[in-house]
């Protein structure tokens, strides 16, 4: 067990196992847990041991039951992921009946019209309302460069929304979100 310094992640691993250690609990300097990853231009990645940053509270309760004689075990837990996530399964069948129930309700919409308009020219001229005033009948017509644009500024918001997840950048979405909805 070894705290945080100001070492490599890769240096503590490596020095551990040169000194036949089973394994290495870092204790985080921090009361927030630390992402543990190795620098890009690593080339010393031959670690053979199991390495775990824990975070500062933790540690510090793990050191005094240490330090007080206590019985101490630790177990690492690697659950075995499945073949096939349920997750995964359950966010397809969402996507592909989202995808049926808009065409089911775009046919059925379009026999509607249809219908709509084989009504009006089989009635006598006289009878057909005038339809002058009526608003559009929910038709949007998109041409490429509003799709285009549309592409670029969803994929410009995704990676916005992966670069700066922090917490003024969720609350302004909340923001843009209630504004949106008014």
């Amino acid at each position: 067990m070894v705290d945080r310094g100001h070492c490599k992640f890769t240096t503590k691993a490596n020095n551990a196992q040169a000194a036949n250690a089973s394994a290495l609990l870092i204790i985080n300097n921090q009361k927030e847990l630390y992402k543990m990853v190795c620098d890009p231009d690593e080339t010393d990645l031959d670690i053979h041991i199991p390495t775990v940053m824990l975070p500062q509270d933790a540690g510090v309760s793990l050191e005094k039951m240490l330090t007080s004689n206590s019985s101490v075990s630790v177990q690492l837990y690697s659950p075995k992921r499945p073949l096939v996530d349920i997750a995964e399964v359950f966010l397809w069948l969402m996507a592909v009946g989202t995808i049926l129930c808009a065409s089911y309700w775009s046919a059925w919409s379009a026999r509607e019209a249809v219908i709509e308009h084989d009504k009006l020219l089989k009635d006598p001229l006289d009878e057909i309302p005038d339809t002058r005033h009526v608003g559009s009948g929910g038709l949007l017509n998109i041409n490429t460069t509003s799709a285009v644009l549309f592409v670029v500024f969803a994929s410009c918001f995704l990676i916005m929304l992966y670069k700066l997840m922090a917490y003024w950048f969720v609350e302004l979405l909340v923001v843009l979100f209630c504004i949106g909805g008014v």
